[in-house]
């Protein structure tokens, strides 16, 4: 595979800049996902053109995450970018994976960091609370894939970046809206926005509940978000980020293949010797706040620097089969990054470094569930989780139209762990146990060329590192992994971006290989609690492709009756295997890795009319993949068909009107959005709603 890589490498980079070679489009709104010659990243800090950045970065928009799909959450909007893979095994109980396996995410986010315009949303745990976020108040995301750890430290799977809505300046609107629709779907939200005095504020609230579509598997969410940005002069400005989310779902848990096959709907039955879901009243109850500063200096021309502060607290419960478990987390954390530019030196260079620390404090205690109330402490623990990462970047043009990017950053992850004692008889006194893994350096190098104004291709070798997560070295039943280590890899990529056919055709191509060694996965014990353990090596291969193609424009003259017909394809080709892993007597190298479907094809149809009426239509597939190591479950063939059409116009000077319906999965097909890998008694499935729809208004006003 790397011999592929490289060649493939050299035939872009020696390849003629005549080839593929299209006239430069028309500006077009930075709304407009695919619009390569115009869309400008922040991934890296390099703040360029898709087309300049030399890196797998996904885009999505206010139009992908808010209109596309009428169910306000972020799973079917990540799907549709290839590498990416999101779960949702009940509502609300969101898992994702980037260029990897669900494997290490029996629940949760991790393996991956997220931020907020440099506010680090990751805690030192190396978890995220993907759930705390709502869809309708986000604008923008972009989905870095592969390792980052030379700017964005310790991880293997890839980076978040979110951004809230744009609030235009000079300004004021408030939109309220609503939406209803099947399994007791019902959700309303408002949002303020102004833009004056130089300053730009948002304040988003949003409702979303559901009866859901199995047993046991309500939802009620709540959402609050404040976002300001205020320019105190011409060099500074300051900003703030403040969230509040109350969750609670029901979790109805795993079904065996037979279960789920005679009664899709049904929650985790009861065993001869445990209880079941619906009578342990089985579900997560989730408060999470987070407040974050932000402050932007611009010395001169050359030469910014931002610096974030931050705090986070959660207050988790989760009544489980076996036991109840009350934990609160407490979070605080900064980063500075600063950036100097040297536009008239010999190679005009960019250098970037900054640092980050992050330091979470978990008080964890688990009880008896009796019928969903705690009952007699088990355990009594606390965890203190460290992060800390220096890094720096240059990035230099080249003659001959390349660049050249290079970075490096040290990171330093460390646990202390304390065990109480409790009243039980025979209790054991107080543990202390620490673990510090050796600091790491993490390089990267990329090189980057462009062909004219509408072709560019890149390689790139990247280190990740990621250690074991505080769900991780704390399995669900108690007590403290000391064995267990990080993980660490090292990428090779190639890609090649570009716009051909007067800019109607877009494309984006990436292959890779992955190589990491310590693989962390997944095992259960026969209650059904969760521990993890090192499985080796793995070799993982890709291939991602992007391609759009614009049938009318966002440009095309205003006579015609489209202002876009698009037909767009997201295609992920993967071979992951497992190397030198030996699971007790039996060798299991060379099996696939669970979780990962070797074959994923996303496509959809965008249509919008100038008098105001759209349509979207998602169509996604995924080959069967197996659910344990040993390769001998298998997922069902994934065809799920989506649709959401609506009308959208303006009501006089200053009112608008959105009024749309959707349909999900409209082929009414039995299927599973979420499996639980290497589960104990071969539950694995957790199936996802039948055909359903719903319909939804927003109504806005603006002055």
């Amino acid at each position: 595979m790397r011999n592929v890589l490289l060649l493939l490498a050299t035939s872009i980079l020696g390849a003629s800049s005549t080839v593929l070679l299209a006239q430069t489009p028309t500006p077009t709104s930075l709304d407009d996902t695919l619009q390569l010659n115009e869309v400008v990243v922040r991934g890296y800090a390099t703040n360029r053109r898709l087309l300049e950045t030399p890196a797998s970065v996904g885009l999505l928009t206010r139009r992908d995450l808010n209109q596309r799909f009428g169910i306000p959450t972020l799973v079917p909007a990540l799907n549709t970018l290839p590498g990416v893979r999101a779960d949702e095994r009940s509502p609300g109980s969101y898992r994702l994976a980037i260029r990897g396996s669900a494997i290490r995410s029996p629940f949760g986010v991790r393996n991956i960091k997220t931020y907020w315009n440099e506010l680090p949303l990751t805690d030192a745990g190396g978890n995220t609370p993907l759930n705390a976020l709502d869809v309708r108040a986000l604008g923008r995301i972009e989905v870095i894939k592969g390792p980052s750890g030379s700017l964005y430290g310790a991880g293997t799977g890839g980076t978040i970046l979110f951004s809230g809505l744009a609030v235009p300046a000079n300004k004021s609107s408030v939109e309220v809206s609503a939406l209803g629709g099947s399994y007791g779907l019902y959700g309303n939200g408002i949002s303020v926005q102004t833009g004056k005095n130089n300053s730009a504020i948002s304040l988003n609230y949003n409702h979303l509940q559901s009866d859901g579509y199995r047993d046991q598997s309500a939802v009620v969410r709540d959402n609050l978000s404040l976002i300001g940005s205020f320019s105190v002069s011409p060099k500074r400005t300051i900003s703030v980020l403040a969230l509040y989310s109350d969750l609670h779902y029901q979790t109805p848990g795993g079904l065996t293949e037979a279960q789920f096959r005679a009664n899709p709907r049904a929650s985790r039955p009861a065993t001869a010797t445990l209880p079941s879901s619906a009578a342990q009243q089985a579900g997560i109850y989730q408060k999470v706040g987070y407040l974050g500063l932000s402050h932007e200096y611009k010395w001169n021309d050359r030469i910014q620097n931002t610096t974030v502060i931050f705090g986070s607290t959660t207050d988790f419960a989760n009544p489980f089969i076996t036991n109840y478990e009350r934990r609160t987390d407490q979070g605080l954390g900064g980063r500075t990054v600063t950036q100097v530019r040297f536009p008239n030196a010999p190679l005009p260079a960019t250098v970037t470094f900054g640092g980050e620390f992050l330091r979470t404090f978990t008080v964890d205690r688990n009880f008896g569930n009796r019928l969903g109330v705690a009952d007699t402490i088990q355990t009594d623990e606390e965890l203190i989780a460290r992060q800390s990462t220096l890094f720096a970047q240059a990035e230099v043009e080249l003659p001959a139209r390349f660049r050249l990017t290079a970075g490096l950053s040290r990171n330093n992850v460390s646990y202390d762990f304390t065990r109480f004692p409790t009243r039980a008889i025979g209790a054991l006194p107080a543990t202390l146990l620490a673990r510090t893994f050796t600091p790491v350096w993490l390089p990267r190098v990329s090189l980057l060329r462009t062909f004219g104004q509408n072709v560019s291709a890149f390689l790139s070798i990247s280190t990740g590192y990621s250690a074991p997560s505080s769900q991780e070295v704390r399995p669900s039943a108690g007590g403290f992994n000391t064995t267990l280590n990080p993980e660490r890899g090292t990428s090779y990529e190639v890609g090649i971006r570009g716009l051909a056919f007067n800019s109607k055709l877009r494309f984006d191509v990436a292959v890779y290989q992955f190589q990491l060694r310590e693989t962390i996965v997944r095992r259960s014990d026969a209650a059904g609690a969760e521990f993890f353990v090192n499985a080796g090596r793995t070799d993982q291969q890709g291939l991602e492709a992007q391609l759009a193609y614009d049938f009318i424009s966002p440009t095309a003259t205003p006579t015609s009756l489209f202002s876009l017909l698009r037909f767009w394809n997201s295609l992920t080709l993967t071979n992951y295997r497992f190397k030198d892993y030996q699971q007790g007597t039996a060798d299991l190298s060379n099996n696939r890795v669970p979780g990962v479907a070797p074959t994923t094809y996303v496509t959809g149809l965008d249509a919008e009319t100038r008098s105001g009426f759209y349509a979207h239509v998602t169509f996604q597939f995924l080959k069967e993949f197996p659910l344990n190591d040993a390769n001998t479950a298998l997922s069902d063939p994934y065809q799920l068909l989506q649709a959401t059409v609506g009308y959208r116009r303006s009501l006089g000077k200053n009112w608008g009107l959105d009024v749309y319906a959707s349909g999900d999965n409209l082929l009414d097909r039995t299927y599973s959005l979420g499996y639980d890998l290497n589960a104990v008694g071969n539950r694995y499935f957790n199936a996802a709603p039948a055909r359903n729809g719903l319909g939804g208004v927003r109504l806005s006003v603006k002055w």
